[in-house]
């Protein structure tokens, strides 16, 4: 069994510090005997014993280096002093409750440190039953779930999806009546709950989710109601199709008197973060079971004499039969994976490193079982040193983590998949669907910087507006879908005409915007847009030449005022009447003397 230090260990797995060099011997004697006070002192995570009264009779170090140790006495501490003062009376709630049933109850609260920072437990207050000693009653346990708490408030500070965008978020969005009706319902929502996009809607809303819901969710549109936020946690089962889950986030809609007049209800898939998390609560459920009825893999390993012993859980644990033991690390090193055999079984120079660092031992590895199946295990173990501080002998346990590696897969696999569809959404919200270039609100913001740039630096800027002449009966001949093709050819020979720091897009339907930084002659440039329309030689039977054309106003401002992006647009938009009232096919370029306030 190799000996390595135990930072990055994963909270939940408990580990086996290393012996205190005050400890008496009969310390060793109680570790290996049972002693319950020595029994918590194997445990990474937090553990500690109490009486009946909740005062501490014993703290191992886990909870000690949590809380620091220069403000945790080894005993008569009440319990709920090592809580932070705001889940301070929550805890001492759960554990009268205890005390008034016997039972063994768990609940979520903050062990704070001494730098005043805390991070999240889920304590387990166990009754000990043959503990041995009159006064001690009860074992408290902490599984570190800072990690999910964490989780849990991201998806809580999400914002919500413009209304423009409902249709290509891939959130379920719902404006919903305060009588519980759907008004409104996006593509998502209908593909979900199986409802016609083209419904009229006006059915009720939480009809449509499992009936076992609806208790959750008739709360929370009472919350919602009163004008609070709600959330509740949701299925949605369709025939042939994977159950998904859903995060139901409810948002009251104000009016001006602060009344809520609707619910917008954005209802966010978390499949894979519900099943890691299930996954998750599945391995801390073995873990626990493990403690109580002594399911971890006990090994013993006399470093000196290299004499290996292990119990039945341990080959259990490995798929071997405890009839064929292994008795030495060369036998052990066949059972594990050939990238992980030399780190879990170098034994001698690790455990003189950790002595002399005072750290314990931790390790995960993988192992091959007779069958093929590979499978991951966490040990951790209590070093033993003679008179001389040499290490002797290390005692441990061995875990099989293999699900819980699986989780942290799906919950990265899940932080991936939203951060893809982050990005795409942005991107799609500063891009016309339909011809690719940059759309009206990439325009808006893009020109609005470069104006400031312009009234600091004094450079000249041009700004013009394009428009498909005759485009109307171009459509009306060749047909909408011939429309839009032509729209996306002419979008794309503008964009390849202009220079690599000029900025392109789509005005609104045959109309295109474009803006010249530092040019004081736009001619050249109109020149090439003109060409490269023409060299695209699309058919018009309605157009004087007898091809697609444009006309197009420009305008050229440069002066170092302030100038608003509106009477630039405004400008171009008027040369753009005069060249399409001049006969059309022609630009048109005109000074801009505005400035700001004008």
């Amino acid at each position: 069994m190799t000996v390595q230090d135990n930072k990055g260990h994963i909270p939940q797995t408990p580990s086996i510090p290393k012996s205190r060099p005050d400890a008496a011997p009969a310390d060793a004697a109680q570790r290996r005997t049972g002693n319950p006070h020595a029994l918590i002192d194997l445990l990474q995570s937090p553990a500690c014993l109490l009486n009946t009264a909740g005062a501490v009779v014993s703290l191992n170090t886990a909870w000690r280096r949590q809380a620091c140790p220069t403000t945790c006495p080894d005993a008569c501490l009440p319990w709920a002093q090592l809580l932070c003062p705001e889940d301070r009376h929550a805890g001492l709630t759960h554990f009268h409750t205890a005390t008034l049933t016997g039972r063994r109850t768990e609940f979520e609260c903050r062990i704070a440190d001494g730098t005043g920072t805390a991070r999240w437990f889920l304590l387990s207050l166990q009754p000990l039953d043959d503990a041995g000693e009159e006064d001690l009653r009860w074992l408290c346990l902490g599984t570190d779930i800072q990690e999910i708490k964490r989780r849990e408030t991201e998806l809580q500070t999400r914002a919500s999806i413009q209304t423009d965008m409902l249709n290509i978020s891939v959130d379920c969005i719902k404006l919903i009546a305060l009588d519980g009706t759907l008004i409104h319902l996006n593509k998502a929502g209908c593909q979900a709950l199986d409802v016609p996009e083209d419904s009229s809607f006006g059915m009720p809303w939480l009809p449509l989710l499992p009936q076992d819901v609806w208790p959750d969710g008739e709360k929370a549109l009472a919350e919602a109601r009163a004008g609070r936020f709600a959330r509740f946690p949701g299925r949605s089962v369709l025939a042939g199709q994977k159950t998904q889950h859903w995060d139901n986030m409810l948002t009251p809609v104000m009016n001006a008197a602060g009344q809520p007049t609707a619910i917008l209800c954005v209802s966010r898939e978390v499949t894979a973060e519900r099943e890691a998390l299930e996954s998750l609560r599945v391995s801390q459920e073995r873990l626990a079971a493990a403690v109580r009825v002594g399911g971890l893999g006990i090994w013993d390993y006399d470093i000196q004499r290299d004499a290996l012993r292990c119990d039945e859980t341990w080959y259990r644990i490995m798929g071997r039969d405890p009839a064929d033991p292994v008795r030495t690390i060369a036998d052990f090193r066949p059972w594990i994976h050939p990238e992980d055999v030399e780190r879990a079984t170098e034994v001698r120079q690790t455990a003189a490193e950790l002595v002399a660092s005072e750290n314990d031992y931790a390790i995960a590895f993988r192992i091959i079982r007779p069958n093929g199946d590979i499978r991951w295990v966490r040990s951790a173990a209590c070093l033993f040193q003679d008179a001389e501080g040499c290490a002797t002998r290390a005692v441990g346990f061995i875990l099989d983590v293999t699900d819980a590696r699986r989780g942290e897969l799906a919950l990265q696999d899940a932080n991936r998949a939203l951060e893809e569809e982050k990005e795409s959404l942005a991107r799609q919200s500063l891009e016309d669907p339909l011809t690719g270039i940059a759309n009206r609100r990439h325009l808006d913001s893009e020109l609005a910087r470069i104006c400031l740039r312009a009234s600091e630096t004094g450079e000249p800027l041009c700004v013009g507006m394009v428009d498909v002449d005759h485009f109307k009966s171009y459509n009306d001949h060749y047909g909408h879908p011939a429309g839009d093709a032509a729209l996306s050819k002419v979008a794309a020979a503008l964009q390849s005409a202009a220079r690599q720091f000029d900025f392109v897009a789509r005005y609104g339907g045959e109309e295109f915007a474009f803006v010249l930084p530092g040019i004081a002659d736009p001619e050249p440039v109109l020149a090439r847009f003109r060409a490269a329309i023409t060299d695209l030689a699309i058919p018009h039977t309605d157009s004087p030449t007898g091809y697609l054309t444009i006309s197009c106003g420009c305008v050229v401002f440069k002066s170092d005022v302030s100038i608003f992006p509106a009477v630039l647009l405004k400008a171009s938009d008027e040369a753009l009447y005069e060249a399409k009232q001049s006969g059309r096919n022609q630009y048109v370029i005109r000074p801009c003397r505005y400035g700001k306030g004008q």
